[in-house]
């Protein structure tokens, strides 16, 4: 009998109890001009995040910036980290936040994860995310896409190339972008027209390069006898697996432009104001060893 009147007690001050955690110093919400989309994209073992996450506040609080979602999917380290207190104006924002997701290896294309990117604030000592009393969420439905092919290749469009450089190294980037991926090796080709320098036509592999990841590889072109304003074309060729008919491969153009190197400049406006300190320091120091010497 005592036992069921303390629980009836029990559960007659449990809405009190809720009631109490659950009351906020401020009025949390988030800003209306950073509200994130309401989709996003990503693929198995990728990770995603949303970055320009302001959070806004009535008064002094604490904030917290969780994430909730239907499938399990891992959240990032920010994940229920509680900050502050902020002792901010009325009406205050502050930011800018972040919150990222991971996806499993294992799902499945088409599959749709529905996110909701909450804020609260945080109570106790040391603090405690309050994700039961969470005042303001945007949701996401983020979708499982197909992942990136076993071999992607970018460059920048046109690289600049210093009048007289006997060595321009022009950079290829070579990626495994799926990160569910095994490591992977590749086998390149880069070749240029021979309007800089003396055509090249050179290969290479790189090898075990991790599921995620890119690694660099360059075409290294001769500007030493070059004209301002030259123009050369370097091509890659990349190979996963297969080089030939019927491979796995990706291929780049890339246009390089000779330029008169820009001029170094000296007197910056730093360096000015190191040498005006430096002489007002040697003249205080002059004139402080004369009025010692006449006394």
């Amino acid at each position: 009998m005592k036992k069921l009147v303390f629980l009836a007690l029990v559960a007659l001050f449990i809405p009190s109890i809720v009631s109490a955690q659950c009351s906020p110093p401020a009025e949390l919400h988030w800003h209306s001009g950073y509200i994130v989309p309401e989709t996003a994209t990503i693929f198995a073992g990728q990770t995603i995040g949303w970055y320009e996450l302001v959070p806004c506040f009535s008064t002094t609080s604490t904030v917290c910036i969780f994430g909730v979602d239907e499938l399990g999917w891992v959240f990032g380290e920010d994940h229920e980290i509680c900050y502050g207190p902020y002792e901010e104006p009325e009406g205050a924002c502050y930011g800018f936040w972040y919150l990222d997701i991971t996806a499993p290896v294992e799902a499945e294309i088409g599959t749709i994860n529905n996110v909701g990117i909450r804020l609260t604030h945080c109570e106790g000592d040391p603090y405690v995310c309050m994700v039961d009393c969470w005042q303001d969420e945007m949701p996401v439905a983020v979708e499982v896409i197909i992942p990136p092919p076993p071999i992607e290749i970018f460059q920048d469009t046109l690289t600049n190339v210093d009048l007289g450089v006997n060595e321009a190294f022009i950079p290829f980037e070579i990626c495994n972008g799926d990160p569910a991926a095994d490591p992977r090796d590749y086998e390149y080709w880069i070749t240029s027209l021979g309007y800089v320098g003396a055509a090249i036509d050179v290969s290479g592999e790189i090898l075990d390069v991790p599921a995620g990841t890119c690694e660099f590889v360059y075409g290294v072109i001769d500007a030493s006898a070059a004209a301002e304003c030259d123009y050369d074309t370097l091509t890659i060729i990349g190979f996963f697996d297969e080089t030939g008919p019927g491979g796995i491969y990706d291929a780049c153009v890339q246009v390089i432009h000779v330029i008169q190197p820009l001029p170094v400049p000296l007197f910056t406006t730093p360096v000015v104001t190191i040498m005006v300190l430096a002489m007002v320091l040697a003249a205080a120091v002059i004139m402080r060893r004369r009025v010692a010497s006449r006394a």
